[in-house]
C-alpha cells in the first residue's frame, strides 16, 4: 500500500472515529427544580405549581423539561404537566403535554418547550381557506427565556388516584427564539409550531405508536355492559327481531338491536383510510418535505382540477398528496389497508363508539363487527341543490341505488339503515316554499316545473290570474315554463302555492325513496335525508311520514333546534353529524366566531343534551379522521376528526369520549349526565 492511499485510510478512520464520537455525546440534563422540601403530592384536592425563585428561569439553552412522575394508586391515571411564561391566558404563552402511567409505575413526561414561530400574518392564507380569519402563533408555544412556572396536575382523577412528582429537569439543546414561521408542516403532515401528546417526530416513533395502541386496547377493551353490536346488554330485554328497529319506552325513544337490547347509536362518520390529501400547488414552502411526484410514493399524489370554492375554483389545475395514508404505511407497512380494516373496530370500542356514521369505507364496516350505516346519492341535484323528485328517472335511480345494495347492506343484521341525499336545500321558509324558487329557474323540460304548471292552471285557469295573485308580468303560460327568478320578497298568495307545492314535493321525495328502500331492504331503517339548518315544521312532519327515522346534522346545541318540534312529529331523530371546532394545538388557524372551538367544554354540552334527549336515538362524530391542515381544494381545514394525519387519536377526544361513552346507557336511561371534572383543563 502506497503512502497517500495510507493517509486517505487514516483519514476516513480518524473521520469515522469523530462521527462516533458526536454520536455517543450524551444530551445534557439539568438539576431538578424541585426544592427538597416541596410538596410533590399530586391528587384531586391538590396540584404542583413550581414556580421560579427569582419570578423567571431563563431555558434558552434547553430544549425541554423532563417531569418524572410515579403512579402511587392501584388505577391508571392521567398526567399533565405546563410551563408557562408571566402572562399566559389559556393556552397563550404556554406549552403543555401529557402521558398515561399504570398502577404503582413511573414514567417521564417531556414538555416540549416550544419556540414561538414569527407571526406571518393571516395575509398569505386568505385565498386558501375559508372559515378562518386569523392565525396564532402565541398559542402552545412559549418564550423560553422567561418562563414563570410549571404546573402539574391529574386529570379528572379519583379520591383514590395520586401520584409523586420526583423530579423536573431541564434537557436537551434548545435554539433561540424566535423560529421561523415556513415552512410550517412536517414531514408527517403535522404542525411544527407546537406539541401534543403522542406526536411523531421520527418514523422509529411510527412503530412505538402501535406498541401504544395495543396496550391502550389491553388496558380499555371497551364498556363490559355492551353485547356485541354494541347495545345495553344489561338493560330491559325487546323483542329480537334479527334486525334493528326503533321503539318508544317510557317517553324515551330507542333503537333496539338484533338480539333485542336496546341501543344508542353512537360513533363517527367516515369511518375509512385516509383518501385523496390536500392541495399543495401554489403552497409548496409550506411544506418541509414532500415525496418526489416519482419516487416511491407516488402513488400517495393526485391531481384534478378546480374546487367548488377559494383559490382553486375555476377549474384551475392542482396536484396533492396524501400525508395520511403516507403515515400509514409507515405505521403498519405496505400492506397497511389490510391491517388496518379489522383493527379499527376494537379500536373504535376502546374509544366508547358502536357504530359507524355515513361516508364510512365499506372495506370497513362490511367486515361486520360494528352497527353501521350506509349513504346513499342516487340522483343529480337539478333544482338549487335539490332532486326532481317528479321525474321518472328519480325514482328509476333511487331503485337502482338500493338493488345494488342487494346482497351486500340489505338483510345484513349489522346495517341498521339508509341515509339517502344529504343537506338538500328545503330552506327555512313554510312548507317548503324555497322549492319553487329552484323550480321556477329550471328548463322548461323539467318535470317537477310541469307539474306545478299544471297545478296553477288548474287553479288560476287564465295567466293572468296568477300575474295578478302573484304580482308577475308573464305574457303566457308558455313564458312561464322559462327559466324565471322570483322577487326578493315574494308576497302572501305566492308563499302560498310556494308551500302547497312545496308540501306535495316533499310528500313525493319520501314516499318514492321509502319505497325504493323497503323494497330491497324491508328490515332496514330508512333514516331520511339529513336535514340540515332549519327546517319548517309541516316538512318535519311530513318526512315523519315516511321515514322510520328522522337525520338532522345539528353543529349547535341540539335542543335549540329539535325542542321546535315538539307537538309537530313524535319520531326518533339521529343526529347525521355533530362536532367540535378545529384543534387548537395541532392548528394555527382560527375562528373567533367559533363557538365549538373550546373543545372539551362544547362536546360535554352537546353529548349533555343529545344523548338524554327523549327523541334523540343516535348523534354521529363529524369526523374520523382530521381534514390536511394544508386545506381541502375548496377551503376547508378542519382539524376535528378523531384521529389526525399521522392516525394518532386525539388525547383529549378519547379521555372525554371514554367517560362518556362508557357509561352511555346509564347516562341514556337516567337522564344524568355526570358533572364537569373540577381541575379540567388545569
Amino acid at each position: 500500500m502506497n503512502r497517500s492511499r495510507i493517509r486517505r485510510s487514516l483519514v476516513v478512520l480518524l473521520g469515522a472515529l469523530s462521527m462516533c464520537s458526536c454520536a455517543a455525546k450524551p444530551i445534557a440534563v439539568g438539576p431538578t427544580l424541585l426544592a427538597p422540601d416541596s410538596t410533590k403530592v399530586v391528587n384531586a384536592t391538590s396540584k404542583l405549581e413550581v414556580a421560579a425563585p427569582n419570578q423567571v428561569w431563563d431555558f434558552s439553552r434547553w430544549d425541554s423539561l423532563l417531569v418524572k412522575v410515579r403512579n402511587d394508586s392501584n388505577q391508571r391515571v392521567t398526567v399533565w404537566a405546563r410551563a408557562e411564561n408571566p402572562d399566559a391566558k389559556g393556552t397563550r404563552d404556554t406549552v403543555r403535554n401529557a402521558c398515561e402511567i399504570d398502577p404503582k409505575a413511573e414514567k417521564t413526561l417531556r414538555l416540549r418547550l416550544t419556540r414561538r414561530p414569527t407571526d406571518p400574518t393571516y395575509e398569505p392564507f386568505k385565498p386558501f381557506f375559508m372559515y378562518y380569519s386569523s392565525l396564532s402563533v402565541r398559542d402552545n408555544t412559549i418564550d423560553p427565556t422567561h418562563v414563570a412556572k410549571v404546573v402539574v396536575w391529574v386529570d379528572n382523577p379519583s379520591p383514590e388516584q395520586s401520584v409523586t412528582v420526583e423530579s423536573v429537569k431541564p434537557y436537551g439543546e434548545g435554539v433561540p427564539g424566535p423560529v421561523p414561521f415556513f415552512p410550517f408542516i412536517d414531514r408527517y403532515g403535522q404542525y411544527k409550531h407546537a406539541d401534543w401528546p403522542g406526536k411523531i417526530y421520527s418514523d422509529a416513533d411510527f412503530k412505538d405508536a402501535v406498541k401504544k395502541d395495543q396496550a391502550d386496547l389491553a388496558s380499555h377493551a371497551g364498556p363490559s355492559s355492551w353485547d356485541e353490536y354494541g347495545g345495553w346488554k344489561d338493560g330491559p330485554k325487546q323483542e329480537a327481531t334479527g334486525f334493528f328497529y326503533t321503539k318508544k319506552i317510557d317517553g324515551k325513544w330507542w333503537m333496539v338491536n338484533p338480539i333485542g337490547n336496546l341501543f344508542w347509536s353512537y360513533g363517527p362518520t367516515g369511518v375509512s383510510f385516509g383518501g385523496n390529501g390536500g392541495p399543495v400547488t401554489d403552497k409548496e414552502s409550506w411544506f418541509e418535505e414532500l415525496p418526489a411526484p416519482d419516487g416511491p410514493y407516488a402513488k400517495y399524489w393526485s391531481s384534478s382540477k378546480g374546487a367548488r370554492f377559494m383559490y382553486y375554483k375555476d377549474y384551475k389545475p392542482w396536484k396533492g398528496f396524501s400525508f395520511f395514508a403516507l403515515n400509514m404505511e409507515r405505521k403498519y407497512g405496505p400492506d397497511w389497508l389490510e391491517a388496518t380494516a379489522d383493527t379499527l373496530h376494537p379500536r373504535l370500542r376502546n374509544w366508547g363508539f358502536n357504530s359507524m356514521g355515513m361516508w364510512s369505507n365499506p372495506l370497513i364496516y362490511l367486515k361486520r363487527k360494528t352497527p353501521y350505516c350506509v349513504g346513499l346519492h342516487p340522483t343529480p341535484m337539478l333544482l338549487n341543490h335539490m332532486p326532481d323528485a317528479f321525474d321518472d328517472a328519480f325514482a328509476a335511480q333511487v331503485n337502482q341505488s338500493m338493488e345494488k345494495q342487494r346482497g351486500v347492506s340489505a338483510g345484513d343484521p349489522w346495517c341498521y339503515g339508509y341515509f339517502v341525499d344529504n343537506e338538500l336545500i328545503w330552506g327555512p321558509r313554510p312548507r317548503g316554499a324555497k322549492i319553487v324558487d329552484g323550480i321556477l329557474a329550471a328548463p322548461a323540460k323539467t318535470a317537477a316545473k310541469k307539474v306545478l304548471q299544471a297545478d296553477l292552471i288548474a287553479k288560476y285557469k287564465d295567466i293572468s290570474a296568477l300575474n295578478e295573485a302573484w304580482q308577475t308580468q308573464y305574457a303566457s303560460w308558455d313564458a312561464f315554463m322559462e327559466p324565471t327568478t322570483v322577487a326578493a320578497k315574494p308576497n302572501a298568495a305566492y308563499e302560498k302555492d310556494a308551500g302547497d307545492f312545496g308540501m306535495k314535493f316533499a310528500e313525493r321525495y319520501f314516499s318514492v325513496i321509502r319505497d325504493a328502500v323497503k323494497r330491497v331492504a324491508p328490515n332496514q331503517l330508512y333514516l331520511g335525508c339529513r336535514f340540515n339548518g332549519h327546517i319548517d315544521g309541516q316538512i318535519m312532519a311530513m318526512a315523519g311520514k315516511y321515514c322510520d327515522v328522522i337525520s338532522y346534522n345539528l353543529y349547535e346545541l341540539p335542543a335549540r333546534r329539535l325542542n321546535t318540534y315538539n307537538g309537530v312529529v313524535d319520531k326518533p331523530f339521529i343526529v347525521g353529524e355533530f362536532g367540535v371546532g378545529t384543534d387548537r394545538v395541532q392548528s394555527p388557524w382560527r375562528d373567533p366566531k367559533d363557538e365549538a372551538a373550546n373543545r372539551i367544554p362544547f362536546m360535554r354540552k352537546w353529548l349533555n343534551q343529545g344523548v338524554t334527549h327523549p327523541n334523540i336515538v343516535g348523534a354521529h362524530f363529524f369526523q374520523f379522521q382530521d381534514q390536511a391542515i394544508s386545506g381541502r381544494p375548496d377551503g376547508e381545514a378542519l382539524l376535528r376528526g378523531f384521529v389526525d394525519v399521522t392516525n394518532t387519536p386525539h388525547f383529549d377526544l378519547v379521555q372525554l369520549n371514554r367517560e362518556i361513552g362508557y357509561d352511555l346507557y346509564n347516562i341514556r336511561s337516567s337522564g344524568q349526565f355526570p358533572e364537569s371534572p373540577a381541575n379540567a383543563g388545569k
